[in-house]
């Protein structure tokens, strides 16, 4: 039974009311529904019941509330008792990210790091996923964070989340005949002006790869290695680009640019913790990678600021082993 759940129901009882209790979690008042709503198929029964003040227990919501506070008790015990031991782990652990991942996830775990575990010394590093990969391999990362990694002995992979691709385009220079289309053939990136990160790079393999097994080739017009100027450049309308929507989130929010995701076929891309064999995996660096594991699975189960992240789906496209 997933806890986070529970503490959820706690917070809507006390306040009676779904809005005021999403505000006072920080998430939204569809997604809080959602997870009230798995822990009552969880339980087979129904928690609360609307009326016209708000929300209240029902029978079997009090019941469960009953038990399931004094057991909570003592699990916010048991937390208290092993942040005494958590403040005890010291250390350094380097963390590599491309830019698109940095700006969903770097800041949150740095606050989720300082927060439970304050002496461990936390290192991001960004990159493109190709030097990360070479940084991992040469021992000069303990992790990284990234949606593509070649398999080798030097590096473990442990999958996260998928993410679907989309044709990033300014709101202005769509696609000749896209029309009020929400998605776009794959095959129009063979018409269409692209920017695209250089062949090293696991993403432009990956759509290479797709685009010659349909036949089709790329019209690549910039090749640029900075997602800052890959995202100037499609704003102006030069070219688009291809992307998850997470990494242009706050442009997509704002109207400057427009996601059309891919389709026939659909690419998605993985999420993927690696770790560097060559490098002790010290306490420090365990304690880390269970915080990204974490923060992963609540961006999947909350939908926070529409990431984009999924489970992982079977079957999947699996690009673990492009760098």
């Amino acid at each position: 039974m997933n806890l986070k759940r529970i503490e959820y129901l706690l917070q809507v009882a006390e306040l009676g009311s779904f809005s005021r209790a999403a505000a006072v979690l920080g998430i939204t008042q569809p997604s809080l529904g959602r997870q009230v709503q798995k822990l009552e198929e969880e339980c087979a029964v129904r928690l609360l019941y609307r009326h016209g003040r708000g929300v209240s227990l029902t029978l079997d919501g009090e019941q469960f509330v009953a038990r399931v506070r004094p057991l909570l008790a003592q699990l916010l015990q048991v937390s208290v008792d092993m942040r005494a031991s958590r403040e005890q782990v010291t250390g350094e652990v380097a963390v590599g990210m491309p830019p698109t991942t940095v700006s969903f996830l770097g800041l949150r775990l740095f606050q989720r790091v300082r927060q439970q575990f304050p002496g461990i010394r936390l290192n991001v590093v960004e990159g493109y996923s190709g030097h990360i990969h070479e940084w991992l391999q040469d021992a000069r990362l303990d992790l990284a964070v990234l949606h593509h990694a070649r398999r080798s002995h030097h590096v473990l992979l442990e999958p996260l989340a998928d993410t679907r691709l989309a044709l990033i385009c300014a709101p202005k220079y769509l696609p000749l005949g896209q029309g009020d289309r929400a998605d776009i053939e794959f095959e129009q990136l063979g018409r269409v002006p692209l920017i695209l990160s250089s062949r090293q790079h696991g993403l432009r393999r990956t759509l290479e790869q797709t685009a010659q097994q349909l036949g089709i080739r790329l019209n690549v017009v910039y090749e640029v290695d900075c997602l800052s100027m890959s995202k100037h450049i499609t704003a102006t309308g030069l070219a688009h680009t291809v992307l998850g929507p997470s990494a242009v989130k706050a442009e997509l929010q704002a109207g400057h640019l427009v996601a059309l995701p891919l389709t026939n076929p659909e690419i998605h891309t993985r999420l993927l913790l690696a770790s560097a064999s060559q490098r002790p995996y010290t306490e420090a660096t365990r304690h880390v990678a269970h915080c990204i594991k974490v923060l992963v699975q609540e961006l999947i189960e909350n939908d926070r600021d529409d990431i984009g992240l999924k489970a992982i789906s079977s079957p999947a496209r699996d690009l673990s082993d492009e760098g």
